[in-house]
């Protein structure tokens, strides 16, 4: 038993050490001049990955989902994806190569090839992918269970992406995300794309935020212009 736990902890520990050199925002280079922009965040063990155009911050699709990485292989395993439900519990295996902050994929079904350079770290105290816990509504805190339906929302040093989804079903609620900033004891979300208001790109929302074991108490005004109070949780 000792010698299964170590081997177990071993390999853990081993997938570990690549995954987090992913750690961080990627941004996937197009072989042509399109208007249009792809940026994953990773976690440990977590990506969310959003498409917008460039121009006025139009949503055109996300996704999420687990992943591993080993010394030949990065796997997906999606939990949603808005463009197809289907795609929720399948997993994708690519060859890759990472190296000097460029990273190429190779899909080893399709043949597909992806480049994405990074364009942030994940070095920040707090930066990691959290989920919504906890909403004060009519004067008490309303615990949201563990289920399915989830909002996440990932950050790395400097970019962020909300994420609402079933990861049961695929269904897919809704997505935003952009930069972010600590300034004047305020977090500030500065919003590049929002697919259920595109009115949004480009606007800032201001947050009270406190951190404490592992908990993230987040106070301030929605998208709608509603007072907010909500807990978040570590996740992955």
């Amino acid at each position: 038993m000792k010698i299964f736990c170590f081997v177990l902890i071993s390999v853990f520990s081993f997938n570990l050490s690549y995954s987090q050199e992913f750690n961080g925002a990627w941004k996937k280079v197009y072989k042509d001049s399109v208007n249009q922009s792809t940026i994953k965040l990773f976690s440990n063990s977590y990506f969310t990955s959003a498409t917008y155009l460039k121009s006025n911050g139009e949503f055109i699709s996300a996704s999420g989902g687990t992943y591993s990485v080993s010394e030949t292989d990065y796997i997906e395993n999606y939990e949603i994806d808005s463009e197809a439900r289907a795609v929720t519990g399948t997993y994708l295996n690519y060859d890759y190569n990472l190296k000097n902050d460029t990273l190429r994929l190779n899909d080893k079904n399709s043949r597909n090839k992806e480049t994405w350079v990074r364009i942030d770290t994940a070095d920040k105290a707090g930066v990691t992918c959290w989920k919504i816990h906890q909403a004060y509504r009519n004067s008490e805190w309303v615990t949201i269970e563990d289920k399915p339906r989830k909002t996440l929302k990932m950050l790395t040093d400097n970019y962020y992406q909300v994420l609402a989804l079933n990861s049961q079903t695929g269904e897919f609620f809704g997505s935003s995300g952009g930069k972010w900033k600590y300034e004047d004891e305020k977090h500030h979300e500065m919003i590049l794309f929002f697919s259920k208001n595109p009115n949004m790109a480009n606007k800032t929302l201001s947050f009270d935020k406190e951190i404490e074991h592992d908990i993230w108490l987040h106070k301030g005004k929605s998208s709608k212009g509603d007072y907010i109070e909500e807990k978040w949780k570590k996740f992955k």
